[in-house]
């Protein structure tokens, strides 16, 4: 019986298969993971490319812009939350503020005049100009494995200077807007 070798080529593939079936569903879903982070980049950096090349933004602009960056991420109803908001330097204090936030569920995720809590070089600015920052946050479901997983979520954020004035006003209506 040690000289037979039959059933060698079955047992050496019952030992490399799980590892191969694993490696395999572990490269798609790594890859798909990758794709989606990447598309949670290009949203934040498209979002805040458009709002800062604007003078003034209408909240139905911006409400048109957070659709279309839904579609950029993923075609199907999706769990994701953007921000946009504009930030300044308060000369007095030396403090990053806020000129005015956004988000995608039209409520004000951080109010007027208060310190901007995410993480900004406070030299980068100065009390006569604003930055735009665009935040994008989605839960990521896998689809092979969202059993197992569960919801990750990708949060990723953008920076442009307003390239057609100094500060980008927010208007609830045209006519209508922050000072």
């Amino acid at each position: 019986l040690a000289g037979d070798r039959s059933g060698a080529a079955a047992v050496e593939f019952a030992f490399i298969a799980p590892i191969m079936i694993l490696l395999f569903f572990g490269v798609i879903e790594g890859s798909s993971a990758y794709s989606t982070n990447r598309k949670v980049l290009m949203s934040a950096n498209t979002l805040a490319d458009l709002v800062a090349q604007e003078t003034s933004i209408t909240k139905d602009s911006l409400d048109d812009l957070f659709v279309g960056m839904e579609d950029v991420i993923d075609q199907r109803d999706i769990d994701v939350t953007f921000r946009v908001v504009s930030v300044y330097l308060d000369a007095a204090t030396n403090e990053v503020k806020v000129h005015w936030s956004r988000d995608s569920n039209s409520a004000v995720p951080y109010p007027a005049g208060s310190v901007y809590p995410g993480d900004l070089d406070a030299s980068l600015l100065d009390d006569a100009a604003s930055l735009i920052i665009a935040e994008t946050e989605y839960g990521y479901v896998s689809q092979i494995s969202q059993k197992v997983i569960g919801a990750i979520t990708m949060k990723k954020a953008a920076t442009r200077w307003p390239r057609l004035t100094p500060k980008v006003q927010f208007c609830i209506v045209a006519g209508s807007c922050t000072s």
